[in-house]
């Protein structure tokens, strides 16, 4: 019987759980986990370091639990603590918990889910927490921006969701809606401070079309994801709301040990209050980004990766030069061009050492979003990462 597998939509930390597989039987159990600690320096940036240069505060750690206590029903739920120096706040939350029915047709699958889940946004998010399963410490900021992960990440609804055989290949397709679940990390990466208001979840609804077989991976996905903002201080900032419109396209393609993989963003961010009163118009930010990533893998586990990521605001203003002109903000807060240089080592199947340097020139995703501080962020910055990381299975 032809198993489905699907990197990309797996359970978070599991890669381990095989929706279709004709092995996960009536009461069946699987427990996984990880833990990763990090490392990051960087130059010429407070990025992710804050005021100091560089930072341990990178850790992450998930527990992760599947139970099959009937045919084609499932529950699953994974405890996660991250900390993500200054984007995020060390704390424990459900990652996922949700309960799953599937039933599998000849070679091919249905499904749906609720709860809260990840969202299947490009090849890497719904999996983008484990080391084990994203292409680097760092994930293309392009694509995965960690100032806005709040906004469009954690999923609260429903999942309609299919797998099937076509070709040589397997077709997997998502349609998910619902809420996100926003925390402070939310309201300090774009507005500064927790102390000026806070956001709130609105609405999320999204789609995913994947095709892959053993040398080729396509994908197309879009969400529309809400997120409202209430001030705390009347006249510092002003109600208002951010909406997304994202369509991401990714490809990659795999020749012997030679992998390359590309992603491109289509962005409409609309904003309304915030920065001036909700009665003014709608602020529309029409932005893009994509990477290349081009990797080795290597014998004895090693693998190694060059990959250039640029992300644009806004389109219509791609080097910043009338952001500079209309806020007085430097035109490099418009942009970013990141070239990653990294390596990625398995010295055992349950360790993975990581390390890479970004070459970094722009800065339009660093925090906070809404006040950038020149000041402390130069044109041109570099930054270095290292993790160790050990996963579990039972």
């Amino acid at each position: 019987m032809f198993t489905i597998v699907n990197r990309s939509s797996l359970p978070l930390c599991a890669s381990l759980v095989l929706f279709a597989s004709p092995s996960l039987t009536a009461s069946e159990w699987q427990f996984s986990g990880f833990a990763g600690q990090g490392f990051i320096a960087a130059e010429d940036s407070q990025f992710i370091v804050g005021e100091d240069s560089s930072t341990f505060d990178i850790t992450e750690a998930t527990f992760a639990m599947s139970w099959t206590p009937v045919e084609h029903l499932r529950l699953a739920s994974a405890l996660t603590f991250r900390q993500w120096g200054t984007l995020s706040d060390p704390g424990v939350m459900f990652d996922y918990l949700f309960a799953e029915y599937t039933h599998q047709f000849g070679e091919g699958m249905l499904g749906v889910r609720v709860g809260r889940f990840k969202n299947e946004t490009g090849f890497y998010s719904s999996t983008r927490d484990v080391p084990f399963t994203r292409p680097s410490i760092m994930l293309p900021q392009s694509i995965y921006s960690d100032y806005f992960r709040d906004a469009q990440l954690h999923i609260e609804g429903g999942d309609l969701f299919g797998m099937h055989q076509v070709l040589d290949g397997v077709v997997d397709w998502h349609v998910s809606v619902g809420q996100v679940n926003v925390t402070e990390d939310l309201d300090r990466n774009v507005m500064g401070s927790t102390d000026f208001g806070e956001f709130d979840s609105e609405g999320y609804y999204s789609g995913d079309l994947e095709f892959q077989n053993d040398y080729l991976r396509l994908g197309i996905s879009y969400y529309d994801a809400e997120v409202s903002y209430e001030p705390f201080i009347p006249g510092y900032y002003f109600p208002g709301n951010i909406r997304l419109n994202n369509w991401v396209f990714s490809g990659q393609l795999r020749y012997k040990n030679v992998e390359v993989t590309a992603e491109y963003l289509n962005s409409d961010r609309v904003t309304k209050g915030l920065v001036q009163p909700t009665a003014a118009e709608d602020l529309s930010d029409p932005g893009k980004g994509y990477y290349v990533d081009i990797r080795a893998y290597l014998p004895h586990d090693l693998e190694l990766f060059v990959r250039y990521d640029k992300h644009v605001d806004n389109s219509e203003d791609p080097d910043g030069n009338n952001y500079e002109a209309i806020y007085g903000i430097p035109a490099y807060f418009g942009y970013t061009k990141d070239w990653t240089y990294g390596v990625r080592w398995l010295p055992g199947n349950n360790w993975l050492v990581a390390a890479e340097y970004h070459d970094v020139e722009g800065a339009s995703w660093v925090t906070p979003i809404v006040a950038p501080d020149p000041l402390n962020q130069a044109k041109h910055w570099s930054m270095f990462a290292l993790q160790l990381s050990y996963r579990f299975q039972w």
